[in-house]
């Protein structure tokens, strides 16, 4: 189960990545957007994580 998670997951940020490369944006453009969701996207995980955590040290 969790390699097909997994798969999913990398199948979403390899569509994500190829929409957003092919997107009629200048190069600088793109690299900007990219890196401001990639911060953004980093930032959702890393607070995903610590509610994860809190919630695990609480059931124990």
């Amino acid at each position: 189960m969790r390699r097909f998670l997994f798969g999913v997951f990398l199948g979403i940020v390899a569509g994500w990545a190829a929409g957003v490369l092919s997107a009629p944006q200048a190069g600088s453009e793109t690299r900007d957007t990219l890196t401001e969701r990639a911060l953004d996207l980093r930032d959702r995980a890393v607070r995903k994580a610590e509610r994860f955590s809190e919630e695990f040290v609480l059931d124990i």
